[in-house]
């Protein structure tokens, strides 16, 4: 059995994918400060990853934003 190493690089792709999950629940209970701080760090990580990368997340994001937005109108 082979031990994982610690110095393996972080999947940036997985943690932004994560983080949009945690970002849905909170907006799911109407945390929107919550889901907008999960927000601007997915997006500060996404800035700086590499295209291949960003392709693969982009319409997550993208999605997340939206559902964000329209979840905001719709409480105020």
């Amino acid at each position: 059995e082979v031990m994982p190493r610690t110095y393996d690089k972080i999947d940036y792709v997985e943690l932004i994918e994560e983080k949009i999950h945690k970002a849905r629940l909170v907006l799911m209970d109407f945390k929107f400060n919550d889901a907008k701080q999960l927000y601007l760090e997915i997006m500060k990580i996404y800035n700086n990853l590499e295209s291949n990368k960003k392709a693969k997340v982009y319409d997550d994001i993208k999605d997340l934003y939206y559902e964000r937005k329209s979840a905001e109108k719709f409480v105020k």
